[in-house]
This record gives C-alpha cells, sequence and structure tokens, in this order.
C-alpha cells in the first residue's frame, strides 16, 4: 500500500540524518544542533510556501494543526539527539524503531480493523527491534554506552518515543486541514520553541566549521522530506500503517552505522533486523 511506502521513504531519509547526527551531535550539542536543524528545514520550505500562497488563506484551525505537530515533533528530535549523544546509532535506532507501532494503536482505538496477518507484521517489527536493542555487541551495544549513563539514554529514547508517535497522527491531521508541506513548514517555528529551554541549559558550545554548516542544512533537508512524506499519507486510506514502513529506520540505521561509523553488529541484531524487514514487507504488499 502506498502509505507503507511514503513510511519506508521517511525511513530511509532519517536513517541518513541519525547517521550524520550521531557523528555530530557530541560536538554542536544534542539540543543545539535540534534546534539548527528546524531552522535550516524550516529555510529550505519558505520559498515554496511562499510562494505558492496556500497558507495565507488557511484557518486558524488548520493552522494551529501544524503549530501542535511541531510541539510533538520537537520533542521527538530532541530526545533522540540527545540520545545519540550518549549511545552508539546501533543501540539508540532500534530501541526508538518501535514508537510508529503505538500510532497504528491509535489507530485501533479509533476504529481501524487490521487483518491477522497484519498484526502479525506489526508484532514482527517491534519484536525485531526489541531484539537488534537488546543483542548488541560488546562495542556497540549497551556497554558502549559511559557508566551511569543508560537511565539518562533511555529515558530521552522514551521522550523521542513519544514525541514521534504523537507527531505520526498530528502530522497525518495537519495535511488534511491545511497541506502536508505546509504543515511541516509551520511545524518548524513550535518544535524549536520545545527545544530551546533544552538548549540552553547545555554547556557551551564549540564554534561550527562549514562542515558542521553544511552537515545541519542536509539534515534539515532530509528531515523536512520525511516529515512531509509522513504527512501525505495522511490523505490515504490505510495511513496508520505508514508508521510501519517508518519502522525499518532502526534497521537501515544499524547497517549505515556498520558501513560507517565501523559498529559492530551482532548475529542477534541481523535476526532482529530480519523480523523488522520481514514486517515492512509484509505491510507493503497486503492492503489494509
Amino acid at each position: 500500500m502506498l502509505a507503507v511506502f511514503l513510511g519506508i521513504f521517511a525511513a530511509l531519509c532519517w536513517s541518513v540524518h541519525d547517521l550524520m547526527a550521531r557523528t555530530m551531535a557530541a560536538r554542536i550539542g544534542a539540543f543545539r544542533m535540534a534546534a539548527l536543524v528546524m531552522v535550516s528545514g524550516g529555510i529550505l520550505l519558505s520559498f515554496h510556501v511562499l510562494y505558492q500562497g496556500r497558507i495565507w488563506q488557511a484557518s486558524w484551525p488548520a493552522l494551529w494543526s501544524g503549530f501542535l505537530l511541531g510541539l510533538a515533533y520537537g520533542f521527538g528530535v530532541g530526545g533522540l539527539f540527545k540520545a545519540f549523544s550518549l549511545g552508539p546509532v546501533s543501540l539508540v535506532g532500534p530501541i526508538t524503531a518501535g514508537y510508529p507501532v503505538l500510532a497504528v494503536l491509535w489507530g485501533v482505538v479509533n476504529g481501524l480493523e487490521p487483518t491477522a496477518l497484519q498484526w502479525t507484521a506489526v508484532g514482527a517489527t517491534l519484536l525485531g527491534a526489541i531484539i537488534v536493542a537488546r543483542s548488541g555487541t560488546e562495542d556497540g551495544g549497551i556497554n558502549a554506552v559511559e557508566p551511569g549513563k543508560m537511565p539518562t539514554l533511555l529515558l530521552f529514547a522514551v521522550m523521542a518515543v513519544l514525541g514521534y508517535s504523537s507527531s505520526i497522527v498530528l502530522g497525518q491531521k495537519a495535511a488534511v486541514s491545511v497541506g502536508e508541506i505546509e504543515a511541516t513548514w509551520l511545524s518548524r517555528a513550535t518544535a524549536l520553541v520545545t527545544i530551546l529551554p533544552f538548549m540552553l541549559s547545555e554547556a557551551k558550545p564549540l564554534p561550527l566549521t562549514r562542515r558542521h554548516w553544511t552537515g545541519i542544512f542536509i539534515m534539515g533537508g532530509l528531515d523536512v522530506l520525511g516529515v512531509t512524506a509522513v504527512n501525505a499519507s495522511g490523505h490515504l486510506p490505510g495511513k496508520e500503517f505508514a508508521g510501519v514502513g517508518i519502522s525499518a529506520y532502526g534497521a537501515v540505521s544499524v547497517v549505515l552505522a556498520m558501513f560507517f561509523l565501523k559498529e559492530k553488529v551482532s548475529p542477534g541484531q541481523w535476526f532482529g533486523l530480519a523480523l523488522i524487514v520481514g514486517g515492512v514487507a509484509t505491510m507493503s504488499v497486503i492492503q489494509a
């Protein structure tokens, strides 16, 4: 179904985005980087949104739907970047990869009736994310986190999960009200407001080089592409299953980290990755 493929596209965008976040979060500062990514994404979208002009005809309720999306998304991005500053991609990615399942459960509460095969695919995806998170190698999993930092990492990972899962539901509703690109653009402002208090509490940041600024704008572009794709699924039947496609990002992040950051992947993680890929692939070929 198209909703799943939009989720997979978002997963690919965010996998590369997360890889870059891991390489730069410690130097730039997790929340400072999150704030700059919000600003850069807003700048990249501004020309299109202002030129099209549809934003000026939107009602206040429609505008607020985009702003609410930003509040939730800001918590998600801030929590994720902070978690990446504390642990490896091969641990943080899979821990947070199960958040789209919460969006599916929200759909069930509101009348969605998945088939037995769809439930099996959702369960396999979530189980795979858990297995990958718990099966890291000695230098690529839980043991790669500094002593005493694991509770903090989990706290911010939960913050990311709750923020991102809420943003799926809010973004899909906002896309119907104001348009998927416009909703993404509006969300940048309130996401920034959400992140700023955390950013101000960080230690004094180091100066940024041209390479860092280039990376921030690339991340901003990837982020708005991913958010817009998920928002666009709000127009489709079975929109809740876009979240299952997004779950693939944990698997892709681990593979990218293995190749580019030299993080090791254990046999248990490979098994978890297979479950995630199988679950997502099953959802992509069956109808809601």
